[in-house]
């Protein structure tokens, strides 16, 4: 079944199928939110607080869910604004956007299996570098799979800025990864 359906079967409290229902969503998308929260927030107990927070979120506002829309993009939406709330606590601007124009090369793709974990590992440490905003458009970008116009919906932000800010984070990381070679 599509993401969707399981939520609207999840969201009309029949017990049995929506509790079924939940479980599969749990299980499809747990990983890459929680990625998403984690390259955001470095504290480990804080991040998991914020994962919890934000399944209890999906639980509590069931009934709110537009099947018209993607279930990617509502629950991204949701982890996006308790990111936002949880940087202004901490007396953080999320949308620090420090670009800075590199020039748009390709890049050389590792030849071997240990080349390619340690280039892995080295974009890895590269996007936790990234300005907060950039990082976030980014990693909805390829963790969930989700277009620029989806990252646009959930981020609550115009078109053109998630796609500069894409475009940056891009350009930064083929900076920092070709400095690394």
């Amino acid at each position: 079944m599509k993401d969707e359906e399981l939520m609207l079967l999840f969201a009309n409290n029949d017990i049995t199928q929506g509790q079924r229902a939940f479980e599969c969503l749990y299980q499809r998308h747990k990983g890459p939110l929680y990625r998403f929260i984690k390259k955001s927030c470095s504290n480990d107990a804080q991040c998991d607080e914020l994962f919890q927070d934000l399944w209890l979120k999906i639980i509590n506002n069931k009934q709110s869910f537009n099947p018209e829309f993607k279930f990617t993009t509502w629950a991204y939406t949701i982890a996006n604004r308790l990111l936002i709330d949880w940087f202004r606590k901490q007396g953080k601007n999320i949308e620090d956007q420090s670009e800075l124009e590199t020039e748009d090369k390709p890049f050389k793709q590792p030849d071997n299996e240990l080349e390619r974990k340690r280039l892995a590992k080295q974009l890895h440490q590269a996007i936790t570098t990234l300005p907060e905003a950039q990082r976030r458009t980014f990693v909805m970008k390829h963790e969930a799979d989700m277009s620029l116009n989806e990252v646009a919906t959930a981020t609550e932000q115009p078109l053109e800025r998630i796609k500069s800010q894409y475009r940056y984070a891009v350009k930064k990381l083929k900076s920092a990864l070709e400095a690394w070679q």
